[in-house]
């Protein structure tokens, strides 16, 4: 059981120990834990240490002579010192007032201010100075060396009296009040930090001993420090070895400084694994994870991830009339996405999260010729480049490690006759924007693997919820790729931009959640209006939800509804003079364009000078009448 322990040199210091824990009820204190005090076995103090530590004690309270020498043997917990202070000191040497010599035995470590004796003491007074290190015999002869006279007295620690053969008078200073409860309370404290860090070891350790892959970690040297028992039965060693050199004697890459492993393939029968090495830093040294995965299961995974896809995204639901507006803006955009679905061309939407990207889409798809066709649709961004590949392209069987027998149909194969939609198209590596722009230009797919080619009949929808141009601009996104998504373009106003639907659309939310009509309150209005709308219609959906769970509230600001990262960051205040940014933005670009066009560009031109899509340049000039 976790304990405190007092080793208390004298049974006099153990009564006033436990006398002073009495009165100061440290048993009744939150979170206290066992405490107790026995007399230091000075003979025998090395085993009676341990002993202790064998008894659960996690922190070990001793006077000064025998701390340094139990500190340097204990290493499993933390040992403390009951040091005295100056004003112990001086009550003892009061004692010893009528004495006309007091040789006075202090610790370096001790700190006494003599200033403070009162002139008659401070004359009788001859300090002896000792190293913390010095050995009880070493001491006990330094006090049996001082000549023994009827008026001389010595002041010493605790210990004294069990290591001098002296017959001079020795008074002990014993330690105060403050001193025993400073140490006490500095002793609790360090058992309740060393609990908290250990419950947040054994968390991790759980953690890492319950993943379902091998982890191993190391240090810049290679030296192991953490080998988790998954990694023990994928590899099959006995015992944890000591480097990571000592693990894969046979890979040259594993002698390198730091050792490192990018997915590696490692063949363990029966398992065929792949080892990847990530690093980290801790207390600013670096470390190394290397983490072990059964590809086995990661082959279930992936097949598990293509069902899921293959369930939820070869149909579209939504039509046209499932997209709610009042806001002229968007019903133009509505217009011309109906125009579009009538023409095969790739469209390439944008717009900010939550304005209804994929509603478009799958619109779109529903209202074209195609609509009796699949519609596929794929998150870019929720799958890693290398199986996002496997997924777009499909793979012959046997074309890597793990794949099908049979091989595997792409997502592209999968909407052939249909549509294909790519949300965050912004968010595809270089390399599977090569294979797509291939894909365009050749209207075939090639499987991974394979050495001939599938003639498809799709149409692509893409999506970027960020402006595609500067990505272009720094290389990260192929410039001929987006020429090829982009023959017509759709770009949706987000909902700041559309403020005649925020009452509208969070009324039908109201009404679809309660069943019936709901009056927006007059107090609520200006608060909706004046919201920014980072998350569009997706966070003025959460606002309606929260306001028919919360209902009205005693709060005129309202607060309880937005979230924190939105709330108070208003589009405008009300009672304050409006500044139009977006009008004079609109202003401007329609002055820039008007006076490319007097200058001889054509409608193109000003597009591509201007950085927009010449569908953008239309909707601006539109906006004029």
């Amino acid at each position: 059981m976790e304990s405190i322990y007092f080793l208390a040199a004298s049974e006099t210091l153990k009564e006033e120990i436990e006398a002073v824990l009495h009165q100061a009820s440290v048993a009744e204190q939150k979170n206290y834990i066992p405490t107790k005090v026995a007399v230091l076995d000075f003979p025998n103090r090395f085993e009676q240490g341990r002993s202790l530590v064998e008894q659960g004690a996690q922190v070990i309270i001793t006077n000064t002579g025998p701390y340094y020498e139990l500190s340097q043997a204990i290493r499993d917990i933390p040992v403390l010192c009951l040091h005295y202070s100056t004003s112990d000191i001086l009550y003892t040497l009061h004692q010893v007032e009528n004495y006309e010599k007091i040789h006075l035995f202090l610790s370096q470590h001790v700190i006494f201010n003599e200033d403070m004796c009162w002139p008659e003491i401070r004359s009788k007074l001859v300090i002896h100075p000792y190293s913390a290190d010095i050995s009880p015999q070493t001491l006990g002869a330094l006090a049996d060396a001082i000549p023994e006279s009827p008026g001389t007295a010595i002041v010493s620690c605790l210990l004294m009296p069990q290591i001098t053969h002296t017959r001079l008078p020795v008074f002990p200073i014993t330690p105060g009040e403050s001193a025993i409860l400073s140490a006490y309370q500095y002793a609790h404290d360090l058992v309740l930090l060393n609990r908290r860090e250990q419950n947040q070891i054994s968390l991790l350790s759980s953690v890492l001993n319950n993943v379902d892959e091998g982890i191993i970690i190391y240090d810049k040297k290679g030296n192991i420090t953490h080998f988790n028992p998954k990694a023990h039965h994928f590899l099959k060693f006995p015992k944890t070895p000591d480097t990571i050199q000592h693990m894969f004697p046979d890979l040259e890459e594993a002698f390198k400084k730091p050792p490192f492993f990018q997915n590696r393939i490692l063949h363990c029968p029966p398992y065929t694994l792949v080892a990847t090495t990530r690093p980290f830093t801790l207390n600013d040294k670096p470390y190394f994870i290397l983490n072990i995965r059964d590809v086995t299961e990661l082959q279930r995974l992936e097949k598990n991830i293509r069902y899921k896809l293959s369930r939820t995204g070869l149909t579209a639901r939504h039509t046209f009339s499932d997209i709610l507006t009042r806001d002229p803006a968007m019903k133009r955009c509505i217009a011309t996405a109906k125009i579009m679905a009538t023409y095969n061309s790739p469209v390439l939407i944008q717009g900010e999260s939550g304005t209804g990207k994929e509603l478009f889409a799958q619109s779109i798809h529903n209202a074209s010729p195609r609509r009796s066709g699949p519609f596929v649709a794929v998150n870019c961004a929720a799958l890693p480049p290398e199986l996002l590949e496997s997924e777009l392209f499909g793979y012959e069987g046997g074309s890597f490690t793990g794949a099908r027998k049979e091989g595997k149909a792409g997502l592209f194969e999968l909407a052939h006759n249909g549509t294909i939609f790519l949300d965050e198209i912004n968010s595809m590596s270089a390399n599977i924007q090569s294979k797509l722009l291939r894909v365009l230009e050749t209207r075939q797919v090639m499987r991974i693997g394979s050495d001939y080619v599938i003639p498809l009949d799709i149409r692509i929808i893409s999506a970027s919820n960020a402006d595609i141009i500067p990505q272009i601009e720094s290389g990260r996104f192929r410039h001929d790729l987006y020429f090829r998504l982009n023959p017509l373009t759709l770009d949706l106003p987000s909902l700041n931009e559309r403020p005649s639907d925020i009452f509208y659309l969070f009324s039908i939310f109201l009404e679809r959640l309660t069943g019936h009509a709901v009056d927006i309150p007059p107090a609520l209005r200006p608060v909706l209006e004046n919201h920014r709308w980072w998350g569009n219609i997706r966070e003025l959906y959460s606002v309606a939800l929260r306001y028919h769970l919360y209902g009205e509230q005693e709060d005129p600001s309202y607060s309880y509804l937005f979230d924190q990262a939105g709330h108070g960051w208003t589009r405008r205040d009300a009672g304050t003079l409006h500044i139009d940014l977006k009008g004079l933005q609109d202003t401007l670009q329609q002055s820039l364009i008007h006076g490319l066009i007097e200058q001889g560009c054509s409608h193109t031109q000003a597009a591509r000078i201007l950085g927009i899509s010449r569908q953008a340049l239309y909707n601006k000039l539109k906006k004029e009448s």
